[in-house]
């Protein structure tokens, strides 16, 4: 009888430490599945940093008095108007945007930037769901002739900013059996544009929101309407930091029922 209490004893306390060792496993994994503190830091500041590059109208530039302003900026504070906390824009050059974003600049990218440009720049980033959708469009001189579709683009030297989703859409010419004769790559769409005019290309791709805007004010521009390629918008954020990312995908349904985004999208893209 005593060896069957002490057997029927070391049993209930193996019991025990399995029961204890399987609690303790339970609640570390509940403390790494929960360590993301993304969004806690910034609902404890109250603020959303954004980073934002203003050289691209009507998305992004700067007024007569120094101010940022446009759809990205009017965007960002609906999405902390959603949130509940107050958004901060940071001026930042387009090449460190995503540098900043993992420097700790900032929180989260908006900039009219897309996956490609983004993971371009790096592979450790979340993204949000797509906000907008760009086409890149062909910007030629007003008086050329040739020129009325992509597939004119054939045998034509082509100018475009390097490293953003324009340069992608020239890319993807060759894809459809579109063949130029040459592409200029430029730091800035701005560039792209005064050679346009001044006959060192023959055309320009760009986004539509931004060609439209420039071609609007400058009789020397005019814009050939047919989509070389589409791209989704989205907000950048850090890789891993998924409680944020969340919670901007919650911002950006709400601003879409809210009638928040139709009142900016026609400020700022209601080009048409």
């Amino acid at each position: 009888m005593k060896k069957i209490l002490s057997i029927l004893l070391a049993l209930l306390m193996l019991s025990s430490l399995v029961a204890c060792s399987s609690q303790s496993t339970n609640e570390k994994n509940t403390e790494n599945t929960n360590n993301d503190t993304s969004w806690t830091k910034v609902q404890d500041k109250g603020e959303l940093v954004v980073g934002n590059c203003p050289e691209y109208p009507p998305f992004s530039s700067r007024n007569p008095n120094g101010e940022i302003e446009g759809f990205d900026s009017d965007y960002a504070k609906a999405l902390g108007d959603a949130l509940g906390v107050k958004v901060t824009i940071k001026d930042t050059a387009w090449e460190g945007l995503v540098a900043g974003l993992q420097k700790g600049d900032h929180d989260i990218i908006i900039s009219c930037m897309s996956p490609e440009e983004a993971i371009a720049a790096s592979e450790n980033v979340n993204m949000s769901i797509p906000y907008y959708e760009l086409s890149e469009i062909i910007v030629v001189r007003s008086d050329e002739e040739s020129i009325k579709s992509k597939e004119d683009l054939t045998d034509k030297i082509i100018g475009v900013q390097a490293n953003t989703t324009s340069e992608v859409a020239v890319d993807s010419l060759k894809d459809m059996d579109i063949i130029v004769k040459d592409i200029t790559k430029y730091n800035r769409n701005q560039e792209a544009l005064i050679d346009l005019i001044n006959g060192r290309v023959d055309a320009v791709v760009v986004g539509y929101a931004y060609a439209a805007t420039k071609a609007k004010d400058n009789t020397e521009l005019k814009i050939i309407n047919d989509p070389v390629r589409s791209v989704d918008i989205v907000v950048v954020i850090n890789k891993g930091a998924d409680d944020l990312t969340d919670k901007i995908n919650e911002a950006i349904n709400t601003v879409k029922q809210n009638g928040a985004y139709d009142t900016i999208h026609k400020k700022w893209l209601g080009l048409e």
